[in-house]
């Protein structure tokens, strides 16, 4: 098969840059529920650039990025935040998460195969998504990055200030979250270097807006 290709359903074959835009208009209604547009697409963009200095296999990285968090879909508003943040901690907080993996390694490898994709491709997917939040480890180089890239999100300049937001969280209280566990969260010397580029941007960005915690509660 042409690199730069994909099959797909209609019998005919797609540029890998015409399926990777059928694969987010479709993953586009999953992530509506939780409002991930852009986190997927901000952790893709994070995904590319661990490829190209990483290696692994864009295959498998760009659609498990694109589709790790489609299980949010699932589930009512009050339970998705129940489950996701920072403050979100304790056993129901676990069970929630681990569904939204569950659910979205299924209906990942649905979307795949209406795609007519690889199928050993499309079971490293599935097991990618079905433990993205949970697996401690990464035993692939591909895990790793979706892994890392998934993170980035949280250092990023939209991310960051759009989870301060989103969570009610006073942006030095999100900042001294992701500090903390910086040094060891990243499987990838390429992620750490992008993760502390990104967290020295936001210090200078709350340095010349002092007050900007006043906008939100201090937990």
């Amino acid at each position: 098969m042409n690199p730069s290709s994909t099959p797909s359903k209609p019998g005919k074959t797609l540029l890998w840059s015409e399926f990777i835009e059928r694969l987010f208009q479709t993953a586009a209604p999953y992530l509506a529920v939780r409002g991930d547009w852009d986190h997927t697409t901000v952790s893709h963009g994070y995904a590319l650039a661990l490829l190209r200095h990483e290696g692994g296999d864009g295959r498998i990285v760009e659609p498990a990025v694109i589709l790790h968090d489609v299980g949010w879909s699932v589930f009512e508003p009050d339970d998705i935040f129940a489950a996701y943040g920072v403050l979100a901690t304790g056993e129901e907080a676990e069970r929630l998460n681990r569904i939204h993996e569950t659910e979205g390694a299924a209906i990942a490898e649905t979307i795949l195969r209406s795609f007519d994709y690889e199928p050993d491709r499309i079971e490293a997917i599935r097991v990618i998504v079905s433990r993205h939040d949970s697996g401690r480890t990464a035993p692939t180089l591909e895990e790793a990055l979706v892994k890392d890239a998934d993170k980035l999100w949280r250092f990023s300049r939209i991310g960051f200030w759009k989870e301060a937001e989103r969570q009610r969280l006073n942006p030095r209280t999100l900042l001294d979250f992701l500090a903390k566990r910086l040094p060891g969260w990243f499987f990838s010397s390429t992620a750490r270097s992008l993760a502390e580029k990104e967290m020295n941007e936001r210090r200078e960005e709350m340095q010349q807006m002092p007050r900007v915690g006043d906008l939100f509660q201090t937990p």
